[in-house]
């Protein structure tokens, strides 16, 4: 049965979020004022649909009511925020389990700009307990949770946060959607998106598959930033790399998109995107021989950009590791890449759109 994009009650104060349901995933998504009902806030206004710090506060924190959902035990948040001047913004979360609530887990510092250290962008390594662990941008744990809580804190004036996503999801169960009938009306459409390879870029290239994807998608929708801009905008100082999933969200929600992570069950789901005209940045690996005429033999994580399907029902993909622009478009034997996708991460996926624009 396909997988079903719903308007659910998320709990927090009985207010309405937008709530993607999935077979191993659930993504809720805050960004309207009454998303944030009933949290507790300090030095913390809600102005129209935008958190903001309260007049003459230069710090302040909200604290979201608990979140019901499906069993899960790895958590990806994301957030979009402006941060100008020395502005930043910490998401923290905190997970419940039979044993009880655990720890706040933070994933670090977020704040926009392109400067060579970073400008104090950073996730928080080593945090680690019996309950589960925090991987740059996942947290990972022990147990199966059945809830969750954030708190976001914004310090410097003129912060804002528009958006903020959590993706839950059970890792025993993110190959449960491989093999699901695709639907052929969307095959043969592919969405138009330039071709940016990363290896053209001697000082780090080889390891800029995730920034080089997204500013494919952003270049798509009229935001024009080049492969070495946004490997800037989304270096992790602590991570020394710019993969970090969340960042890379905040990074287009900074230039004024909307960008969250999910992850989708199947390929059948992510045609209901490109043939919607939204592509889809998607995680995955695979070892020699797991993915044919890939331009890496192998690769632990990777990054490209899901263009469309042939007439076939294959993948079509801007794989940024092609040594070349004009060699970036491949496509892709659909059960392997699928197989490859679920298998490494669930089915990740950025979502990068413009504000407004209505997703399948």
């Amino acid at each position: 049965m396909r997988a079903a994009l719903l308007l659910a009650l998320s709990l927090a104060g009985g207010a309405e979020a937008l709530t993607m349901t999935y077979p191993h995933s659930t993504t809720v998504i805050h960004e309207r004022a009454g998303d944030w009902a009933g949290a507790e806030l300090k030095g913390v206004e809600v102005r129209g649909d935008t958190l903001t710090l309260a007049p003459s506060v230069t710090s302040g924190t909200l604290t979201g009511q608990p979140l019901k959902v499906a069993a899960f035990d790895e958590l990806v948040p994301s957030w979009n925020a402006v941060t100008p001047g020395a502005g930043s913004v910490t998401v923290e979360v905190r997970a419940q389990t039979a044993a009880g609530w655990g720890r706040w887990f933070s994933f670090g510092s977020w704040r926009s700009g392109e400067g060579p250290g970073g400008e104090g962008r950073a996730s928080l390594n080593g945090q680690k307990d019996g309950a589960g662990q925090v991987l740059t941008d996942t947290l990972r744990l022990n147990a199966k949770a059945s809830a969750y809580q954030y708190r976001v804190t914004l310090r410097g004036a003129g912060t804002g946060v528009r958006l903020l996503a959590f993706n839950t999801a059970d890792r025993a169960r993110r190959t449960a959607g491989l093999g699901q009938a695709g639907d052929r009306a969307a095959w043969g459409k592919v969405v138009t998106v330039p071709q940016r390879s990363q290896m053209l870029y001697p000082d780090g290239g080889e390891v800029w598959c995730s920034p080089t994807s997204v500013s494919m998608i952003l270049a798509r929708h009229g935001v024009n930033v080049t492969v070495p801009q946004a490997a800037r905008g989304t270096f992790d100082r602590a991570y020394q790399g710019t993969g970090n999933w969340s960042f890379n969200a905040a990074y287009a929600g900074a230039l004024g998109l909307r960008a969250f992570i999910t992850r989708l069950p199947s390929l059948a789901e992510a045609e209901r995107y490109t043939a919607a005209g939204f592509p889809l940045a998607v995680s995955l690996g695979w070892k020699k021989g797991e993915l044919p005429g890939a331009p890496l033999t192998y690769s632990d994580g990777h990054l490209m950009v899901l263009v469309g399907f042939d007439a076939g029902g294959n993948p079509v993909l801007n794989d940024p590791a092609a040594p070349t622009d004009a060699g970036v478009r491949r496509t892709y034997p659909r059960a392997a890449f699928e197989r490859q996708w679920l298998t490494h991460s669930g089915g990740l996926s950025y979502v990068i759109a413009p504000p407004g624009a209505k997703l399948p």
